[in-house]
């Protein structure tokens, strides 16, 4: 029986804990980003830099856009974790929560904050139902999803932006939801800047 018990303590142990690998890989992001604007006078505003990798031409975006539809392990990779967070996130919940404009999260899009941010104008209405992919929609993991990269991508990093706030500021439940959407967080973000650091 020992070896049962170390067998079954050991897989226990192996689940990998991606709140605080999402945490390690922000603070290479956080690095990155200020140094591509590192001549820039944002000074230690991490908003600034937000809204830069929003809206500016940059690696990183190049990175999301070409992914989105490129047929590479990392392009399929990538979207089955992108589809697993616009399918998990739809709507602005979040862990249960709608996401909303509050002290901790300010979310903005174009600039102006918004009541609260989701994926859901992106997704096809029937998106599980339908029998052949709809023009102007991508497979996204188990979802179609508008084919515009561009305008998806704002979301993305807004998001992100929002799930690293509430995790450093103690308002993340450590639950199994949340840890699924972190996951998905922590890899495509993992895949977006691992050439770039």
């Amino acid at each position: 029986m020992p070896r049962q018990m170390n067998s079954l303590n050991w897989f226990d142990e192996s689940e990998i804990d991606y709140f605080s690998a999402f945490i390690k890989l922000w603070l290479a992001f956080n690095a990155l980003y200020k140094r591509f604007y590192q001549n820039s006078s944002f000074g230690g505003n991490d908003r600034k830099y937000i809204e830069a990798i929003k809206t500016d031409n940059n690696l990183m975006k190049g990175n999301f856009i070409d992914l989105y539809d490129k047929n590479s392990d990392d392009g399929k990779e990538f979207r089955v974790y992108l589809g697993e967070l616009v399918k998990t996130y739809d709507g602005g919940v979040f862990g249960g929560k709608k996401i909303i404009n509050n002290d901790t999260l300010r979310p903005q899009i174009n600039g102006q904050q918004v009541r609260e941010i989701s994926f859901k104008d992106f997704i096809h209405p029937k998106s599980f139902s339908l029998k052949r992919k709809p023009r102007g929609f991508l497979k996204v993991g188990p979802i179609y999803v508008k084919d515009n990269p561009e305008s998806i991508w704002p979301y993305y990093v807004e998001i992100v932006y929002m799930i690293r706030n509430q995790l450093v500021h103690g308002d993340l439940e450590p639950s199994p939801e949340n840890h699924k959407i972190i996951k998905a967080c922590y890899y495509i973000l993992y895949i977006l800047i691992g050439d770039l650091v």
